[in-house]
């Protein structure tokens, strides 16, 4: 849990470009709506280096829309887990959205890399 003092801090950002990260929608507090968490410190260190690129928070929004196109997906499949009774069940979901995700990232990953190698540039 961090503060958004700490938040800016700790990711090396300024006030405006954490403003603009959160009105984007690629950061948010923590349901409690004072704290943010350790996934909004990844994407603020990871905007802060991105910006150091020239890169601000309104070129990030296509990121924002694929994960959420992924996140959709991820649920579709697993939604059907999650309902099932049991703890079992539900163990079994959540082991299905942490491996659907992680396939997600290196699926991602390897996409672009490949976009990029000029030997592989159709």
């Amino acid at each position: 849990r961090l503060s958004r003092d700490e938040l800016l801090e700790s990711a090396g950002l300024d006030e405006d470009l954490l403003s603009a990260l959160e009105s984007y929608g690629l950061i948010g507090q923590r349901r409690d709506g004072a704290h943010y968490d350790a996934d909004a410190l990844l994407i603020a260190k990871t905007a802060a280096e991105l910006s150091e690129f020239g890169i601000e928070p309104r070129h990030l929004r296509s990121f924002k829309a694929a994960s959420d196109r992924e996140v959709g997906l991820i649920e579709q499949i697993t939604t059907p887990m999650m309902r099932q009774k049991g703890t079992e069940a539900r163990a079994r979901a959540e082991e299905a959205v942490t491996e659907l995700a992680a396939l997600s990232v290196r699926l991602h990953a390897a996409l672009v890399k490949a976009q990029l190698d000029p030997d592989l540039r159709r």
